[in-house]
């Protein structure tokens, strides 16, 4: 099937696989202040990565775009039908000598690689999950990414050779989540970089929000080294709990410069709670816990923590019940627990039965020195910009969609004048707001 695709510059860099990332952005926009771009696609989008100066995408029927955004709009560079699976999202990776390429995950587990004008479909040695999203990081300290992948057998693969000789070199039996993204981070200070996952899938609570039935029963911290994969700690859950989550997040809750790992905990009997794990000694034990929310098959999408009032610190944020009345909830930590400090009702972040988590993220874009948080109305078809007064929220500025909204939040310099921009892709094109 042919797309036609009118773009204008969306640039989206993915929170998992980043070093610290937790969908908080730095940097200000001008918002309400903006200019206001809305094109047509015939096949709506579902991921978006930025390149220098382009733009990668992958649509909803898996066809990967490549666009170079100029003074006069955008070009289409590069357009591969329905190549990708549309559930993996793809990653920038660092080829070195500054070359930047884009990877991704094809729906028979091959792993594809955009470099130098051209697509390249590669057989590293294994396959991969056609669910993960390969996370880069540069093991080597050369300046060129390695990327770190759930295999299709569950295992963890360690990818290297980018782009001359692409292959796996560590494969590691974890069990992986097949869907979980992978986050990458130094936890314990000692400058070796450990992979985040969620692992040992299991059954026991067939909620399946999230794509499917199977959730996390645990997580596991790999310790990467330039030739080997190596599991460092475990986390297991019992079995009255698992994790409903995909994106292990990292956030400095303890002002130690230390991170721990935010995720959603759902109990059989009483639902969804976020929980924080933090790093002590040889392994991970649980750091902060915010109360459950007391029926089975509620669920809460953690988005991340973020100073959002300027007292230094963090609030933990998340939606509680996305798809039935969303409330969008700030906490404070207070030695173990976590504590509610404000509330705003008819926000979601997530629809029902995706992978996408990455429909809300905190960032500056009104430009006054305070983050808002950026999320769709309960109705998905508008935009709101959140701003933490006191111990409430307030909208400070909202934006009409002309359809349901289908993929992940863009927000990053998109035109090169050093604000913060935002765009968006519906079910009937795609927006682009731009900082004035």
């Amino acid at each position: 099937m042919k797309h036609s695709l009118a773009l204008a510059g969306l640039v989206f860099v993915l929170a998992s696989g980043g070093e610290g990332a937790d969908r908080v952005h730095a940097g200000k926009g001008s918002f309400p202040r903006w200019r206001a771009l809305t094109l047509p696609t015939d096949a709506p989008l579902v991921w978006m990565v930025a390149l220098p100066n382009r733009m990668a995408a992958i649509d909803s029927e898996g066809t990967f775009w490549l666009l170079e955004v100029a003074d006069s709009g955008l070009r289409v560079v590069g357009h591969y039908g329905e190549v990708g699976s549309p559930d993996g999202p793809p990653v920038a990776v660092r080829l070195g000598g500054g070359e930047t390429g884009v990877a991704f995950a094809a729906r028979d587990g091959r792993l594809l690689l955009w470099w130098n004008g051209s697509l390249r479909s590669l057989h590293v040695g294994a396959p991969l999950s056609p669910l993960t999203a390969p996370a880069p990081l540069d093991v080597s300290g050369r300046g060129h990414d390695e990327l770190v992948a759930v295999g299709k057998d569950g295992g963890l693969l360690l990818i290297g050779g980018l782009p001359t000789a692409p292959r796996v070199l560590a494969h590691l039996a974890v069990p992986a989540l097949p869907d979980s993204r992978i986050a990458v981070g130094d936890l314990d200070g000692d400058g070796i970089f450990e992979a985040l996952i969620l692992s040992d899938p299991t059954a026991r609570y067939p909620h399946g929000i999230l794509g499917d039935r199977t959730e996390a029963g645990g997580l596991a911290a790999v310790e990467v080294r330039a030739f080997g994969l190596t599991v460092k700690g475990r986390y297991a859950l019992p079995e009255k709990a698992v994790f409903e989550d995909l994106t292990p997040l990292l956030a400095d809750l303890a002002g130690d410069g230390r991170r721990e790992v935010l995720l959603t905990k759902s109990y059989v009997d009483k639902g969804a709670a976020v929980a924080a794990l933090a790093w002590n000694g040889s392994r991970l034990v649980p750091f902060a816990e915010a109360p459950a929310l007391g029926r089975q098959n509620r669920w809460t999408n953690v988005l991340g923590a973020a100073d959002l009032d300027g007292d230094g610190v963090p609030e933990v944020l998340t939606v509680h019940t996305p798809h039935i009345g969303g409330v969008l909830t700030a906490y404070h930590r207070k030695d173990s627990a976590l504590v509610a400090v404000a509330h705003a009702s008819g926000y979601s972040s997530h629809a029902v039965g995706s992978r996408n988590q990455d429909q809300a993220a905190v960032a500056d874009l009104n430009g006054n020195g305070r983050p808002e948080v950026i999320l769709p109305r309960q109705s998905r078809d508008s935009l709101a910009g959140l701003e933490l007064t006191g111990a409430q929220f307030v909208e400070r500025w909202t934006f009409r969609l002309r359809g349901t909204i289908s993929s992940n939040l863009v927000i990053a310099d998109l035109d090169g004048d050093g604000l913060l921009d935002l765009g968006v892709a519906d079910t009937h094109g795609l927006h682009v707001l731009l900082s004035r």
